[in-house]
């Protein structure tokens, strides 16, 4: 007799069925996401992890993919090292099969997986259900979810005038920056726990980590003739979309009346349910000494570039401890919360992080 469930590596035929689970599951909260990956789900998969490791779970009675999780590595640093760590994300349970075996069969298969190392993961706070399953260590054979640090996403508005007064000289960056933006970032990403590692050298060679990354959107910041920032613009629409897919019976009531209040006053509108968000990524976001006023110049010269773009936000996130919140706050924005944890079936290794450092997870690639 043939078994109906099986737990496989992905293969490149998995993409539409995979695309077909995410657009049933839709972020739950007060709004309502999807989150879609058109036209290739791996396309997506590959900008968060540089090692692809991704699962699904087939119904081979049905032919259809029942569920869906990635494991997948990426170079990061820790404790000021680099290291190669495994990102779990991409948790997703078909309806029809939510409230079974599937998540258990998940975990044991994680369990052969990973063995005793540890991985990251990342759960929206809306996101009440996983936070009080997995997030809340309530499944027997679930890896243990160690809170480590909390993360805060800024959409923040473009239309408003820009106020800031920009001291520092900044322009677009160039293939002979290279060597130096390296440098600048080996000298100081590695200040902030789990900061992706980057390859400056690798964007534009069809490096599927860096899809759609361009040198010129990189923006680099000079104090005389030393580097001290850099951010860049990341747009994402070709190959990850987010979709409005519902709202509240309270925030659809609201709505109409918000809208018209942001226009007086400023600030992101809510779009019609079914709408595709417009925004685009500040990402590989480095700063001297993490300077405040380092990275208020960067965002006021970012926003006076998209002033009259297509985009309605900016999406840019840090540690919820970082200083360069102080920045962020002057804007009209809305925010996102998500915690983070070190999993694994091991001991856990948050006592030998360093506890006062900040940590940096790049949102761009959640």
């Amino acid at each position: 007799m043939s078994q109906r469930f099986i737990i496989r590596p992905t293969i490149e035929e998995d993409a539409p069925g995979l695309s077909e689970l995410l657009s049933d599951t839709p972020q739950e909260g007060s709004i309502q996401l999807n989150f879609e990956r058109e036209p290739n789900y791996f396309h997506a998969t590959d900008v968060g992890t540089t090692t692809r490791d991704l699962w699904v779970m087939e119904d081979t009675e049905q032919q259809r993919i029942a569920g869906a999780f990635s494991m997948g590595f990426r170079d990061v640093f820790e404790n000021g090292q680099r290291k190669s760590m495994r990102y779990g994300s991409d948790l997703r349970i078909h309806r029809d099969y939510q409230g079974g075996r599937t998540l258990l069969r998940f975990f044991k298969t994680v369990k052969s997986i990973i063995g005793d190392d540890y991985y990251q993961t990342v759960i929206l706070e809306e996101n009440k259900a996983s936070l009080d399953t997995v997030g809340g260590n309530r499944i027997k054979v679930q890896p243990t979810y160690n809170a480590f640090r909390r993360h805060r996403t800024n959409m923040i508005e473009l239309r408003r005038r820009e106020k800031h007064k920009i001291r520092l000289n900044i322009r677009r960056a160039a293939s002979t920056d290279i060597p130096v933006m390296q440098a600048f970032f080996d000298a100081n990403a590695p200040r902030k726990q789990f900061y992706p590692c980057y390859d400056f050298s690798r964007i534009e060679t069809g490096d599927t980590y860096y899809r759609d990354i361009k040198l010129n959107d990189f923006l680099l910041a000079f104090d005389g003739n030393e580097l001290v920032g850099m951010t860049g613009f990341w747009d994402q629409k070709a190959f990850k979309q987010t979709r409005i897919a519902g709202y509240s019976k309270a925030i659809q009531y609201a709505r109409p009346f918000y809208n018209a209040y942001t226009k007086i006053a400023g600030g992101l509108s809510l779009p019609p349910a079914g709408s595709l968000t417009s925004y685009i990524y500040l990402h590989c976001n480095v700063f001297k000494d993490n300077r405040s006023d380092i990275f208020a110049d960067l965002l006021a010269y970012a926003r006076k570039e998209l002033k009259d773009s297509e985009y309605d936000a900016l999406v840019v996130g840090f540690d919820t401890e970082d200083p360069l919140h102080k920045v962020t706050d002057k804007y009209k924005k809305e925010e996102l919360f998500s915690l983070h944890f070190i999993s694994g079936y091991g001991k856990d290794p948050s006592p030998d992080l360093n506890p006062e450092g900040l940590m940096y997870l790049e949102t761009a690639r959640l």
